[in-house]
Parts: C-alpha cells; structure tokens; sequence
C-alpha cells in the first residue's frame, strides 16, 4: 500500500479518514508549525482538518463510533473517544488534555474497569487497555465503526530498528489483540456481520545519521538564539517530518534568504558528507500534494533523518535510542506496508497489486452503507461492493484497526 507524503502518522491517518491527500485535507505533518518549539504541538483534534472524515461521517449517519487512540480524533464528538494526546510544554496538564478531547465518562469507567492493564503508560499496556476497552464497546456497545490504533509495533521499531529481534513478539502480541476482538464479535454474534480492515500506516528504514537543519540555518545567520539556546528570531525554520523536512521562510521574497539557504542545501548534499536526497522548492511537483505554507521540502537521504535542534553539529550519529524511522517520500523502493481486509462484504481470495491509504476510508464507507464524494481515493470495488447509497459530508477524522457492523 502506498502512503502520502510525508509518511508520517498523521498525515497518513487523515489521508485514510478523509480518502484525500495532504494539499487538501490540511495536515501536512504531524506536527504544527511552531518555531522555536523543539516540541511542537501535535495535530491531535479533528478540527485541525479540513475535509469531512469517515468517523464524522458516520456520526452524521446516525451511527455509534468509538476512536481509541486514533491519531487526530480528539475533540471529534465521536460517542466513544480516548484520545491520542500528550503534554507537549510546562504547565499542560494530561488529565485535562484527555478529559477535554475525549469522552471523560467512557475514559473513567473504561479506566476503573481495566485499571489492573495500565500498570504504567508503555505502548504495550496502553495497546492492551484499549483492545480490552474495544473488545467490551463491540459487546456491550455493538458500535458501528470502531478505529483503533494500536503503538508498540511502532514504538519498538523506532527504538530498537525496523527487523530488531524484539519486532516478532510485538506482531504475535498484535495477532492475540486481533483475535480479541475477533472473538469479542463472535460473543455477541456480530462475527459474521462485521468487516475487518488491519493494516500499518507506513514502513521504516533503520538510521544511523541526524541533521540538526535549524543548527545549519543558524550556521548561515538565517536563526538567532538567546545564551540560553532559546530562539530569538527566524529568517528561515524547518519543521522536522523525520525523513523530510518542511523549511518555511519569513519572508518568501526575500532573496538574501534563498540565497543563504542555497548553499546550506550545497553543503548537506556535497560529496563526501552528503545527507540530503533531494530539495523541492515551492515549484515542487504536483504529484507531492503536500500543500501548506511551505517553501521548500527536504528529502533526506536513506539512513538520515532531520532533527529541529538549534544547537549542536549539524550533522551527527543517530540517537542512542532512535534506530528506525519513516516520513520519507512514499514511491522509495520497498516502502509500502500492509493492508488486509476480510469478514461482511469482503470478497475473498483477491490480492490487491497496488493500493493507495486514501482508498481505505472511501472503501470503508462503502461498507457502511456511505460515500465519500469528491475525494482521491476510491472504493476499491475489487473487494467490496460500490456504495448503496449517499450521505452529506460534514468535518474532519481517522482509522487503524476498523471494524464495522
């Protein structure tokens, strides 16, 4: 399956709910644009979105919706929502960021009854939290459309490489939280009325070099810092997407600035030191639909990725535990990931060669009785039937895990 570009997590999962691309639905990063912040605030609310999403629209349809985790539903007024959110700067409070974009009773009873699961806030405790909170909302619920995104896989990667020895037991704990669910739907006797979507939102390559791109622009007089590292002011700051980098300008018509910037660029992909696969300026090709206030897109090269520290060597070893990232372009050679999709609908025995994340959303409503009008993606009718009939598109969403009734 193909992703967008960047092939971060938020990009990608807005991509998914709303079947359209970055250019369009407005998340261009997992992060926001703030400079200065070496942790910016993530894209965590469906208001940030401008497209409907598949979880509004289904909400809109009258049907009951729960978001564990997924990334950009906070705040969505979806019936059921934990929402995927943490503090970010001094004096943010995570219970309220949590009581605020969630559904604070469905978090505090799921929370005393499953209290025993979160013996801490690791990946692999908060994963079985919310498949025992999904595997009771499909029981007792019978919700509709259920999106769960699940983070130890994701997180062991990063932290210890994308084929590290750990990676098989974390799909085998995986493959046991699948079958919760799936036997969570045969205890209520939906399992023959539900469809299954599992898939991973990107792929990974294992890194051993970092580029700290704001350090370089301060190099070249382009950022200021107080004594204390802090900024004072920009000329040029990038955003970091991992594998690429989103640098934005001040003021885009300010020749100095390009100028300066060119031989920063120089310097990265020079022989002997090169990190830099390419550099798109804001002529960059159509096909790249990422959209945005953007001046220039930096690849970087496989093994590299981009850091926002100002301060520094600009080009340095990988960090002790950061062995494997993504949000590389998605054509890059053997950079797909998985999409499988089985139950209610789902014609079998058929492989799809080629797949793009934005058909996944508009395929899913095809399911649930809906449409997604005018989006990127399509309903994939290899496997599922076209729509039935058509519902009104509203605001903003995401999925990871779907089953739907």
């Amino acid at each position: 399956m193909r992703g967008v570009y960047p092939t971060q997590t938020y990009p990608l999962h807005a991509s998914l709910v709303t079947g359209c691309y970055p250019h369009r639905h407005g998340i261009h990063a997992n992060t926001r644009f703030q400079p200065g912040r070496i942790h910016p605030d993530w894209h965590w609310y469906a208001g940030y979105l401008r497209m409907p999403a598949l979880f509004q629209l289904a909400t809109r349809a009258g049907l009951r919706v729960a978001t564990l985790l997924w990334p950009g539903a906070a705040r969505s007024g979806n019936r059921y929502v934990i929402p995927e959110i943490k503090v970010t700067r001094p004096g943010q409070s995570l219970p309220w960021l949590l009581a605020s974009g969630g559904s604070p009773l469905f978090m505090l009873l799921t929370g005393l009854r499953y209290a025993s699961l979160l013996k801490d806030l690791s990946y692999q405790n908060l994963d079985n939290f919310t498949t025992a909170a999904a595997a009771r909302l499909v029981r007792r619920a019978k919700v509709d459309l259920l999106l769960l995104h699940l983070l130890d896989l994701d997180g062991t990667r990063h932290r210890l490489g994308f084929h590290a020895s750990e990676v098989p037991k974390v799909l085998e704990q995986h493959d046991r939280r699948i079958g919760t669910l799936l036997d969570a739907t045969a205890r209520c006797g939906l399992f023959r009325q539900t469809s299954f979507f599992v898939f991973g939102d990107h792929a990974y390559f294992d890194v051993h070099t970092r580029i700290r791109i704001n350090a370089a622009f301060r190099a070249a007089g382009l950022v200021e810092a107080d004594a204390r590292g802090r900024l004072r002011c920009w000329k040029a700051w990038a955003n970091c997407c991992g594998g690429s980098a989103h640098v934005r300008l001040l003021d885009p018509s300010d020749r100095d600035v390009h100028a300066r910037l060119d031989e920063v660029f120089r310097g990265l992909s020079e022989q002997g030191r090169s990190v830099m696969e390419m550099v798109y300026d804001n002529r960059h090709p159509e096909t790249i639909r990422v959209g945005g206030r953007i001046d220039y897109i930096l690849e970087a090269k496989t093994g590299c990725y981009f850091v926002p520290d100002i301060e520094g060597e600009v080009i340095a070893p990988r960090e002790p535990h950061f062995r494997a990232t993504h949000g590389y372009h998605p054509d890059r050679t053997g950079y797909g990931s998985l999409f499988l999709a089985s139950g209610r609908g789902v014609r079998p025995g058929i492989e799809l060669r080629d797949m793009r994340i934005t058909d996944i959303g508009p395929t899913a409503a095809s399911l649930l009785g809906l449409e997604m009008p005018g989006v990127d993606g399509r309903v994939r009718t290899e496997i599922v039937p076209p729509p039935r009939r058509s519902v009104e598109a509203p605001l903003a969403g995401r999925p990871d895990g779907l089953i739907q009734r």
